[in-house]
C-alpha cells in the first residue's frame, strides 16, 4: 500500500490515461470545440465564383436612342413643312364639308316645331320627314326668316302664295306650315308622285317645271331638289 498522496497519485494515473482529444480547457478564453461529425460552414471565400450579370452601359444606350429621336424629328419637320408648302401652293386640296353633307349631319336634329310638322304632315298625307327636309332647306326652322325676294315664314311663301293659300300671317308657324304643306301635296299630286319635279316647282314653280319637262337647269334648283332628297332619304334610313 502506498503512501503517496492521494493526488500525486491521481495525477499519476491520469498522466498514464489514454487521452482520444486535448485536454480539456475552461475559461473565457477557451475555444470551442466542434464535434468532428458536424461540418463547418463554408466561408464566402471557398464558394465557387459566380458569373457577372452583364453590364448595360447607359450612357451608349441614351445616346443611340438620342440619335434615333433625333432622326424621326428630322423626318416629321420636314414632312410637315412639305405639306405647308402644299397647301400655300394650292396644290393640296384640302377638302371641306359639302352642303350635303352638313345638311345629312342635321338630320336628326329636333326642331321645336316637330309636332306642329307631325300633325299638319297627317292632314295632308305627306311624310312628316318630308316635309321637316323642306322646311329645313327652306328657312332651317327659323319662323321670322325672309328671303331677298320676299318670301316668309318657315316655308318661305311668297306674298301672293301666302294670299292663294288662305294664310292671313305668313310668320305665324301653324298657319305657315299648313300652307306650305297644303301647296306641297298639290304638287306631288300634279306630278303622278314624282318628288324631284314637285320640290323642283315648290323652288323655281310649275312654269319652269312644265317648259324643261324635269327638273329645270337651274343650279339653285338642282341643289334645293338633292339636298332635300338626300335628307329624306337618311332619315328614312335612319328610322
Amino acid at each position: 500500500m502506498s503512501l503517496a498522496p492521494s493526488g500525486i497519485q491521481q495525477t499519476q494515473s491520469a498522466d498514464r490515461w489514454p487521452q482520444p482529444m486535448a485536454r480539456l480547457v475552461t475559461g473565457p478564453d477557451a475555444p470551442i470545440m466542434v464535434p468532428p461529425h458536424i461540418t463547418a460552414p463554408v466561408s464566402e471565400s471557398n464558394q465557387p465564383p459566380q458569373p457577372a450579370p452583364p453590364e448595360l452601359d447607359l450612357t451608349k444606350f441614351i445616346a443611340q436612342l438620342t440619335r434615333q429621336l433625333k432622326q424621326i424629328e428630322q423626318t416629321f419637320m420636314r414632312a410637315l413643312q412639305s405639306l405647308v408648302r402644299e397647301v400655300e401652293a394650292g396644290s393640296l386640296h384640302v377638302a371641306q364639308p359639302s352642303n350635303q353633307a352638313r345638311q345629312t349631319s342635321n338630320t336628326t336634329r329636333p326642331s321645336a316645331y316637330d309636332g306642329l310638322i307631325r300633325r299638319t304632315a297627317r292632314r295632308h298625307e305627306l311624310d312628316p320627314a318630308l316635309l321637316s327636309a323642306v322646311i329645313r332647306q327652306e328657312s332651317d326652322f327659323d319662323p321670322n326668316a325672309r328671303s331677298r325676294a320676299g318670301a316668309m315664314g318657315l316655308m318661305q311663301l311668297m306674298p301672293d302664295t301666302a294670299r292663294s293659300l288662305g294664310v292671313t300671317d305668313p310668320y305665324d308657324p301653324a298657319q305657315n306650315v299648313e300652307g306650305g304643306a297644303r301647296m306641297l301635296r298639290g304638287l306631288i299630286d300634279r306630278y303622278g308622285g314624282r318628288l324631284d319635279l314637285a320640290l323642283a316647282a315648290y323652288n323655281a314653280g310649275s312654269g319652269a317645271v312644265d317648259k324643261y319637262d324635269g327638273v329645270p337647269p337651274f343650279a339653285e334648283t338642282r341643289s334645293y331638289v338633292h339636298s332635300i332628297l338626300g335628307e329624306y332619304r337618311a332619315n328614312a334610313l335612319s328610322v
